[in-house]
């Protein structure tokens, strides 16, 4: 048994180095994971050396492949996603990568199964942020005070983006505190929410991503405002607080305060139950506070973290069904039950489509 793991083989040059790299991993952090020197691992990236099929079973674990990857002739291209970051030198997590490669799977099933296209509306190229925000919510027909709290809201949002611009939605744990969210524009488009976010934040980045759809230019994502920056971040970042907080609306709460300070912000941000970061980039937009202001918030959120937490749990088990309903999406599911019943896929197929349990595909499609 042990000759057998530790078996060589030979793979096809570039595979390794492929999958080690759309998996977001460096030489250096393979090599300790696999305890052995950097050099033997760019050897076998470039073909010049064997591996075995233990250090194979390691790497799949690693980077979250299955093990018949490692055997193919060439590795699935990621699309390629502009980095909207500040800091775009900053190392993107191998989460984020396993989240780009599950969204662009989705997409491509759910396209083979239901001969579907992603329906994004066209508007003026020359409408203001807050103009296309108004335009877009009359489009969708609905009232973003339908519901009071931010869950509910993501929720409700979530489904009628789905089903009216036929795009797959999901959540992801991405494990990276600059990375909010991140979109794909494609035949069917993908927009992919920080699983570990707050949902008043989950909404923000929601419709920061529709924005990006709406625009034609998709890419990742970290919600962060540069000093006089009048780039498509900013135009996104404006289009999600006009849509969440109509400025007309805001302008008539605002009068009702003396002066506006961090009392009256926190206000706000629980009148309209939204995070503090969409009340102040709303603020400053419309001239209430300084940029000096909100760069200071900014600088208390990347010192104590206030504004990004998780809503998982503390105690008690975590609701894995919600969990996994929110990872596939419901445009997906639907697409996967139909399909299911009209028996073209199998039940297999339609387990390994949602990259789930038997227990939770029972549980799902029939």
């Amino acid at each position: 048994m042990k000759e057998k793991k530790n078996f060589k083989i030979k793979l096809v040059p570039d595979v390794l180095k492929a999958l080690r790299e759309t998996s977001g991993y460096s030489i250096d952090e393979v090599a300790k994971k696999l305890k052995t020197s950097e050099e033997k691992v760019k050897a076998g990236e470039g073909g010049k050396s064997s591996v075995t099929l233990t250090q194979i079973k390691k790497l799949a674990d690693m980077y979250d492949r299955p093990l018949v990857v490692f055997f193919s002739d060439s590795v699935l291209k990621l699309p390629d996603l502009i980095d909207y970051r500040i800091n775009r030198e900053k190392k993107l997590t191998p989460q984020v990568y396993s989240a780009e490669r599950r969204a662009k799977y989705l997409s491509e099933q759910i396209k083979d199964l239901s001969n579907k296209e992603s329906q994004i509306p066209s508007f003026p190229e020359k409408l203001s942020p807050e103009e296309l925000a108004k335009e877009f919510k009359k489009y969708l027909r609905t009232d973003s005070t339908k519901f009071e709290k931010p869950q509910k809201k993501l929720t409700y949002y979530k489904k009628i983006l789905e089903d009216i611009l036929t795009t797959v939605i999901i959540e992801y744990p991405l494990k990276a505190d600059d990375v909010r969210a991140f979109s794909i524009f494609s035949d069917i488009s993908a927009i992919v929410l920080n699983e570990d976010d707050k949902p008043s934040i989950k909404l923000f980045s929601l419709f920061h991503e529709v924005c990006h759809l709406l625009k034609r230019n998709a890419g990742i994502c970290s919600l962060d405002i540069e000093e006089d920056d009048q780039g498509i971040e900013t135009y996104c970042n404006q289009f999600a607080a006009e849509f969440l907080i109509p400025s007309d609306d805001l302008k008539n709460e605002v009068k009702k305060f003396m002066r506006i300070d961090e009392e009256e912000i926190n206000k706000l941000t629980e009148t309209y139950e939204v995070s503090k970061q969409t009340m102040m980039i709303r603020l400053l937009r419309l001239g209430y506070i300084e940029k000096e202001t909100y760069r200071a918030f900014k600088d208390e959120i990347n010192e104590k973290k206030i504004e990004v937490v998780s809503e998982q749990k503390k105690f008690g088990r975590r609701n894995w069904d919600k969990i996994y309903l929110n990872r596939i999406g419901n445009l997906s599911l639907q697409e996967v039950k139909k399909a299911y019943n009209k028996e073209n896929i199998t039940f297999y197929e339609a387990s390994d489509i949602l990259d789930l349990k038997t227990k939770y595909t029972e549980r799902f499609i029939t």
